[in-house]
């Protein structure tokens, strides 16, 4: 009995004691905090201004491996001091989504997948969707043939064609095809097959290229409605086994530049809507720079200048094209000269760019998943940003 009365008379002193402890605190922390801080307002929205600033970029996280059916692009101030600065807003872009932004029609455009089941599966559903920049919320979407490639974030998996009038999505099921959205309609056009090619590469008044496995180019024409209007196919450009070129170009005043495996340029015009192949050039300087080659995820972008930025590691071989790198070499493509070598504070796996004038940045995804952002083209490290991506494999610039 007394040993029950011993334990009631200190739960009472404990329950007495907590229930001051709780009232101090509240009373303290709560008179700091209103001090601090002014209450949250309900039913304010807001909008991002327009145009976006073109220094802005969209940082496309591919999700966590492994749970990539919902990822997102980040909207992303580099300039901000804090996070909460940096971070402008969001969109979702489900299953490894293809991602373009249209600065004439001031609208993003995502190609995304959907199931009934969610990561169970069930039936699939193939949209773009799209959304308004201002708001970042969604405003239509299209449905799309099932089958667009799915996998890690590339460029020219899709792309803008005829002054941003059309949307071609590539399709992969393993059958190649490329889906085409009238954007001014709303509605989709056609799918038109592209057997033994890949990507989109717009180009002309109302064609895209597309690179083919056996090292031609084929460029498809559209007619005024976005339907198929015919193809041409190139020679052979390069050669897939001994000299293999990264899918992407650098795409600077009307020229693709396919950088391939073993460190070498193919200029192709893509001016017109039959495209021309000009000479191939090498971007090791001199004799010493010959085991020097290209690698990541994301190997080279271009920026507002017309200026390449190619992700570099010094141990090349056979094989070694995914390895990323230690520095950025940076060329004058016109003059195919290099104008900087940029080392990295941290290895790099993936590259991206945004601004123009003295605004112009540098994104290197680095093994860490953190973003290192540099001055271009300087190369002057300048923060390490962590926006709280999975994976940020993927930048694209606000500038038309």
């Amino acid at each position: 009995m007394a040993s029950e009365q011993l334990v009631s008379g200190f739960t009472l002193i404990t329950r007495n004691t907590l229930k001051i402890t709780i009232a101090v605190l509240a009373l303290v922390f709560g008179v700091a905090a209103h001090a601090e801080f002014e209450p949250e307002k309900v039913g304010v929205s807001t909008q991002l201004p327009a145009p976006l600033p073109d220094h802005w970029v969209l940082v496309r996280d591919f999700g966590a491996l492994g749970l990539s059916i919902e990822g997102r692009v980040l909207l992303i101030d580099p300039m901000g001091e804090q996070l909460g600065d940096q971070f402008k807003g969001m969109m979702t872009a489900s299953f490894s989504a293809a991602f373009e932004y249209s600065s004439k029609r001031n609208e993003f455009y995502v190609a995304e997948t959907f199931w009934s089941r969610g990561g169970r599966g069930g039936e699939q559903a193939d949209v773009v969707t799209i959304w308004d920049p201002r708001t970042l919320t969604v405003i239509d979407e299209v449905v799309i043939p099932r089958g667009r490639l799915v996998g890690f974030p590339k460029r020219n998996v899709s792309g803008l064609i005829a002054d941003d009038r059309f949307l071609g999505i590539y399709n992969f099921t393993p059958a190649q095809s490329v889906s085409i959205v009238d954007l001014e309609e709303r509605k989709f056009v056609a799918e038109i097959p592209i057997a033994g090619c890949g990507l989109v590469v717009p180009n002309g008044a109302r064609s895209f290229t597309s690179i083919c496995g056996n090292g031609t180019f084929r460029t498809t024409h559209l007619q005024a409605d976005g339907s198929y209007e015919g193809a041409s196919t190139t020679d052979v450009l390069f050669d897939p086994e001994a000299s293999p070129v990264f899918e992407m170009p650098l795409i600077a005043n009307g020229t693709a530049y396919f950088v391939s495996y073993d460190a070498q340029v193919l200029p192709v015009d893509i001016r017109g809507e039959k495209i021309v192949a000009g000479a191939r050039w090498p971007l090791a300087q001199d004799a010493s720079e010959t085991q020097w080659r290209p690698g990541g995820v994301n190997t080279h972008v271009q920026d507002s200048a017309g200026l390449g930025y190619v992700l570099m590691h010094p141990d090349g071989q056979e094989g070694t094209h995914n390895n990323g790198g230690n520095e950025v070499w940076v060329y004058d493509l016109a003059s195919k000269k290099r104008l900087n070598r940029i080392a990295l504070k941290t290895w790099g796996i993936t590259l991206g760019e945004s601004g123009s004038g003295d605004r112009r940045f540098l994104y290197v995804t680095n093994t860490d998943q953190k973003i290192d952002l540099y001055r271009i083209p300087s190369g002057e490290h300048v923060k390490v940003l962590d926006v709280g991506a999975f994976s940020p494999f993927m930048f694209q610039g606000l500038r038309k």
